[in-house]
């Protein structure tokens, strides 16, 4: 099975497995067509996350860039090139294509070349973000500004960029015409700071929440505020869903998780970084096949990033992750990763994944990642119910963004300030989960272009 954002991305999943690719095949293969379908979201100018569990152990990638050595916080500000970072997209395509892939990286870059080059029908919600965003471009990128759904966009652009990758690997990625067109775009950042690039392998981090292992990465990313937040709401049942105590209780928790990971989390390879998730014991893409499981996310952080354009895709904002505090242990330096907002989730019980998720949305994902968690195991529901539920969203104090459906008057009387927010703002969620046995349930976050699709074992 293959959940994502795009049903085009989906089918290069669901066509990877029918190659005799595996889970992972299927994950870069969809990873790829996000790129080009979704390019606010992410592309190879942006970094890469990912959680595998093969059966036998659990292993999490962080492939997020670094910033330039000749960092720069001049002129800081969310479209400007001091904040563009190394894209690691590429660099981890091609380590995780060759620990758990088969068919080889050119391979599963056909769909997206394809699209790329001959075109793809635009989403009904992309179209939305692009024609909201793209006020955010620097200079005249070779696309549509405001594109309307089903509209057929190309990018030849992005294909010669693939084709590369495809014919060179990571190496001619970073040192041929993507490498000198990043160079040329930022100014600041060298061909050394991109070549230098590697992410790197790492032990994921995890709770106990009702019986269940929740497994996050473990910082430079923000996953351990959905741990701390867990760990809080863990020591005593929540009660109906939508409730306003319910709400209240959640989201309490999720702000304290969300305050602790905005005061400690930095580049642990910089600043050492306390285990605070510790207790009592980060477009997204789900796959499941042959009794592996990937949970793989991409971006370039705010909506088409920095609005920088290389290669035939935008360049991440991901600097604007730093802080300018010099005292603080995220604050910015070259050659140190920024604190990240992409979390890959993974679900396991009695030593067995039990559920692949995420939920993107910067700031949202953690909150929503508890959110959907508390549905599914406290509330029981089934993995597109936990999806289709009302979402609050914490902004910073005790403003509370609210959905419909959520009482925006029951939670003011608790101290919240709530607020309505652009019905986008919610985050994107995917869930697999994997029952006892072995038959897989699937959901697709309606608030985007998204689908669940398996294939049926022959």
């Amino acid at each position: 099975m293959v959940a994502t954002s795009n049903p085009l991305a989906v089918e290069a999943g669901l066509w990877a497995l029918s190659e005799g690719g595996s889970a992972m095949d299927a994950a870069l293969a969809s990873d790829a067509v996000l790129g080009v379908v979704q390019p606010m979201s992410t592309g190879v100018g942006g970094d890469i996350f990912c959680i595998v569990d093969d059966g036998r152990e659990v292993t999490g990638f962080n492939g997020s860039g670094a910033a330039p050595a000749a960092i720069s916080t001049d002129d800081w500000h969310d479209r400007s090139p001091h904040t563009v970072t190394v894209p690691g997209v590429v660099d981890g395509w091609a380590q995780l294509s060759e620990r758990y892939g088969r068919l080889g990286l050119a391979r599963v870059l056909e769909p997206a070349m394809r699209l790329a080059r001959d075109g793809f029908p635009l989403g009904a919600a992309a179209s939305r973000t692009w024609r909201a965003e793209s006020k955010r471009w620097s200079g005249s990128p070779p696309l549509p500004e405001e594109p309307s759904a089903g509209d057929r966009i190309t990018n030849p652009d992005l294909a010669d960029t693939l084709a590369a990758v495809a014919a060179g690997g990571r190496d001619a990625h970073y040192e041929g015409a993507f490498g000198k067109g990043v160079v040329g775009a930022v100014g600041h950042m060298t061909v050394d700071d991109l070549t230098g690039h590697r992410g790197e392998w790492v032990d994921p981090i995890s709770t106990n929440y009702r019986g269940h292992e929740i497994v996050e990465l473990p910082p430079n990313g923000q996953g351990a505020a959905v741990l701390v937040a867990l760990n809080e709401l863990d020591e005593k049942p929540l009660g109906p869903a939508g409730d306003p105590e319910t709400v209240d209780r959640t989201m309490q928790a999720v702000r304290r998780g969300m305050e602790t990971a905005y005061a400690q989390v930095a580049d642990p390879r910089c600043s050492p970084v306390t285990p605070f998730w510790e207790a009592r014991d980060t477009v997204y893409t789900a796959v499941v096949a042959d009794g592996v499981c990937v949970s793989l996310i991409s971006s370039v952080f705010m909506a088409f990033g920095s609005g920088i354009w290389a290669g035939g895709t935008f360049l991440q904002n991901r600097g604007l992750g730093f802080s300018l505090d010099v005292d603080h242990p995220n604050a910015a330096a070259g050659g140190k990763r920024p604190f990240h907002t992409i979390i890959p989730g993974l679900v396991r019980k009695d030593e067995r994944a039990e559920v692949v998720f995420a939920v993107v949305g910067g700031p949202m994902q953690p909150q929503g990642q508890v959110q959907v968690l508390t549905h599914l195991f406290d509330h029981a529901m089934d993995v597109q119910e936990a999806l289709d539920q009302p979402r609050a969203f914490w902004l910073g104090g005790d403003i509370l963004a609210l959905e419909p459906g959520l009482d925006l008057d029951a939670l003011a009387a608790r101290g919240w300030d709530p607020v309505t927010i652009a019905e986008d703002w919610f985050g994107v969620g995917q869930v697999i989960r994997i029952h006892d046995d072995g038959w897989l349930e699937g959901g697709s976050d309606p608030r985007h272009d998204g689908v669940a699709v398996g294939l049926l074992d022959t």
